[in-house]
């Protein structure tokens, strides 16, 4: 395994599957693998940005904070995916949003300037990098969607239904990735209407709360409310 591991998780990712074996193996000399405990920060809203990020393992919450102190989480990391690479493209190179680790996580740092170098000569890896940013704008789009159209009640089911698999069966558990108060932030709601919203499906039998895991007992019943 070269570098730890640097170069096998940059090849199974579709930024750097693309590129030559030369130019990969010159990169992964310059990645630096990073383990974080809980809690920890790994850059903050309006920091000057000089890397992205592949997160191998654990969770990783990105938020956005407003002038009164309001968090607004955007988006949960799952290992195998990048984040903060847009910022690499634009004028003013800061990190839009806070990222804090959720769970411990390995995390491997590149340097913007030295993957925006290998772009220059490699038209494969920006058509990678083209899809995945529309891949994700697209996913944003829906975010929208869902936030402004949808009430609470539905958005809790559909977000409930996207961490089970594709056809849950009765029974079928739901491991929530994160704490309450942070998948509220990520749904656009206060934690007491979370709350509120899984009693009430409890109550009527859709559902059982354990912790972070949630029992779906009624599939159909879940996707006729989302």
């Amino acid at each position: 395994m070269k570098q730890d591991g640097i170069h096998e998780a940059l090849v199974s990712n579709p930024l750097f599957r693309h590129l030559p074996n030369s130019e990969l193996d010159g990169l992964v000399g310059r990645v630096r693998r990073v383990r974080h405990q809980t809690g920890a920060i790994l850059f903050h809203q309006g920091d000057p940005a000089q890397h992205f990020f592949l997160l191998q393992e654990g969770l990783i919450k990105l938020a956005r904070t407003n002038a009164e102190g309001l968090e607004k989480v955007v988006h949960l990391v799952r290992p195998g995916e990048t984040f903060a690479e847009a910022v690499m493209f634009m004028d003013a190179r800061k990190y839009p949003v806070t990222a804090q680790v959720l769970e411990p996580a390995g995390v491997l740092s590149i340097p913007n300037d030295d993957y925006r170098a290998l772009l220059d000569n490699d038209t494969g890896a920006c058509m990678a990098l083209l899809a995945d940013l529309s891949m994700r704008l697209h996913s944003r789009l829906e975010d929208i969607d869902q936030l402004t159209l949808q009430q609470s009640r539905p958005r809790v089911a559909r977000y409930l239904l996207t961490q089970a698999s594709a056809s849950p069966l009765p029974g079928e558990p739901v491991q929530l990735p994160a704490p309450k108060h942070v998948i509220a932030s990520r749904l656009s709601m206060t934690p007491e209407t979370l709350s509120r919203i899984l009693h009430e499906l409890n109550a009527r039998g859709v559902l059982e709360v354990r912790h972070r895991e949630i029992i779906v007992h009624d599939p159909e019943g879940l996707r006729a409310l989302s």
